[in-house]
């Protein structure tokens, strides 16, 4: 019996020692995709009514596989546009926009948490002469 005993402390002891030295058996699973966005530029922030800016940021994937991310552009807190961009584990993309406005006033931009303006500026009128018979400079007599 005790010959039983020993021999199983002995086998018991040579487990622990193996899994001493091979290290723990499970892995740590690969971290999901997330993403952090930065960079928000708008250019130009002024322009006429009808006139294009482009609206850019950067979308960084910091997790550990591939993932698809939801870019959403908001103008005063409504949505304007969205695109969906899948980012490779630990690259960058560029995110890209393509906004204009009918009406002159000063928008809010919201993009993955960041947030910029631009404004939409009056268009500029020159007053029209109020004497039809003056209708700008003209050459004298003698030069017709």
């Amino acid at each position: 019996m005790l010959r039983k005993i020993a021999i199983g402390a002995v086998l018991f002891s040579l487990i622990l020692i193996a899994v001493a030295c091979t290290g723990p058996t499970s892995t740590t699973p690969p971290a999901p995709a997330a993403f952090q966005t930065a960079g928000l530029s708008i250019n130009p922030p002024e322009v006429n009514p009808r006139q294009e800016l482009s609206v850019t940021a950067m979308v960084t994937n910091t997790g550990d596989i591939e993932g698809s991310y939801i870019a959403e552009l908001k103008i005063n807190a409504t949505t304007e546009q969205a695109m969906e961009v899948t980012v490779v584990a630990g690259e960058t993309q560029t995110l890209s926009f393509l906004v204009s406005k009918d009406t002159p006033g000063i928008y809010e931009v919201t993009l993955g948490g960041l947030t910029g303006q631009f404004e939409v500026v009056k268009p500029v009128t020159l007053p029209q002469p109020s004497n039809p018979k003056i209708a700008g400079p003209t050459r004298p007599r003698c030069c017709r």
